[in-house]
C-alpha cells in the first residue's frame, strides 16, 4: 500500500489520472479511451447526472458529448491514496481542476477522483474511473 504526494512517474497510478487530464484537456477521445483497458468493461462517471457511462460505446459517446462543450477541463493531483492488489489498483484523489473556455478563460475548481485500475504491461489503465466536483459546505 502506497500513498502518494509526488509527481508521479508514468508507471504509477496516479500518472493515470493525470494522461487522462490531458486527453481532457485536448479532448481527444482517443487518447481518453486509451487511458483506459482495452476491453468493453469499463465506465466513466462524472459530475452531472448525465455524465454516467458503462461498456466502450457508451463512455466513447460520453467523451464526445463532454468535448463537444464549449470549454476543456483538466486537473493535477494534489493528493492520492493509492491500494495496490496485485495488477489491480484502487485510487482516490484529489486534485486542482481547471475549466479551460474557448473564449480563453480558465476557473479554477475543486476536484477529485477514484477508481480502479489495471496494471497492463507496466502501465497502469482505468476499469473504472469516478470524477466529480465536491459539493458545497452549505
Amino acid at each position: 500500500m502506497s500513498e502518494h504526494q509526488e509527481q508521479p512517474s508514468d508507471a504509477s497510478a496516479v500518472a493515470a489520472a493525470e494522461r487522462l487530464s490531458a486527453a481532457f484537456a485536448a479532448r481527444d477521445v482517443v487518447a481518453a479511451l486509451a487511458c483506459f483497458v482495452t476491453d468493453d468493461d469499463i465506465g466513466y462517471v462524472g459530475s452531472e447526472n448525465a455524465e454516467n457511462a458503462a461498456g466502450r460505446a457508451a463512455v466513447e459517446a460520453l467523451f464526445k458529448s463532454l468535448f463537444a462543450r464549449d470549454e476543456a477541463y483538466s486537473w493535477q493531483v494534489t493528493k492520492a491514496v493509492v491500494r495496490e492488489y496485485g495488477d489491480c489498483a484502487y485510487l482516490f484523489g484529489q486534485a486542482d481542476g481547471l475549466v479551460h473556455t474557448d473564449a480563453g478563460d480558465t476557473v479554477p475548481f475543486e476536484y477529485r477522483m477514484s477508481g480502479v485500475l489495471e496494471n497492463l504491461g507496466g502501465l497502469w489503465k482505468w476499469r473504472h474511473c469516478h470524477g466529480c466536483e465536491p459539493a458545497g459546505e452549505g
